[in-house]
């Protein structure tokens, strides 16, 4: 997780870039008491010096971490904006005041919670440049990207801490596998003979997200194409 790899990379700032948000980042919280704080994982448009500000005080002020802090018994992952917190919490005006003096004015996030006390943070921002600011949209499609993006990178930290632990290797790599919900709608898509233009039209996606979806099932089920791929599931039983 702390490599990403260059798709990773390309899928995080197509995000950003159809959202119109010029500043992206994803970031582990932890609230536990004697641990609390952030680790940065990637950060696209954001400056350094708001990047060390943040890590080391502001995000104590931050309402979105507060309010999912409070919500920690929530196993759902969680999508909030800048609308629907300021002006809620007294306690975090020095927060919109930085944020305010640094030019951020649009910020929408999705939050996976991992236990009550730890998260994995992605966030859109946009911030004041003048002519290359533009309003961040949160349309169905960036937020499903945004919410795939997070919840991928969640999975691939937790295989990346279990992994070590584990001495004997699976038979196969397809074995006691299910699917999502979603990846069981692409399969089906995918069985009556449809296109990335299709079932991304079908599916309400974009088409980089069902790209996104074949490829992690390929590796998921340890395929190179999609005619092994639709065998090996009918061959489990999983559709």
């Amino acid at each position: 997780m702390n490599a990403f790899s260059s798709h990773q990379h390309q899928f995080a700032q197509d995000i950003m870039g159809r959202s119109g948000a010029n500043n992206f980042c994803l970031f582990l919280f932890s609230a536990r008491p004697a641990q609390a704080g952030v680790h940065f994982f990637c950060h696209y448009g954001m400056s350094a010096q708001i990047k060390t500000v943040y890590s080391q005080r502001l995000w104590a002020h931050d309402p979105f971490l507060n309010h999912i802090k409070q919500q920690g018994a929530n196993t759902q992952a969680t999508v909030l904006d800048r609308g629907q917190l300021e002006g809620n919490d007294n306690q975090g005006d020095s927060y919109w005041n930085y944020i305010n003096r640094v030019g951020y004015r649009d910020i929408v996030s999705v939050i996976h919670p991992y236990t009550p006390e730890i998260f994995l943070v992605g966030g859109l921002m946009g911030q004041d440049r003048g002519r290359q600011y533009g309003e961040v949209t949160a349309t169905h499609s960036v937020i499903d990207d945004l919410d795939n993006f997070v919840g991928e990178a969640a999975s691939e930290l937790i295989s990346s801490l279990i992994a070590p632990m584990l001495t004997i290797e699976p038979v196969g790599a397809a074995a006691g596998l299910a699917l999502t919900s979603r990846e069981r709608d692409v399969i089906k898509a995918l069985q009556v003979g449809y296109g990335n233009k299709q079932i991304a039209a079908m599916l309400s996606l974009s088409e980089y997200t069902v790209e996104n979806h074949f490829k992690r099932l390929f590796r998921k089920f340890a395929v190179h194409n999609r005619t092994a791929l639709l065998a090996t599931v009918q061959q489990l039983g999983l559709v």
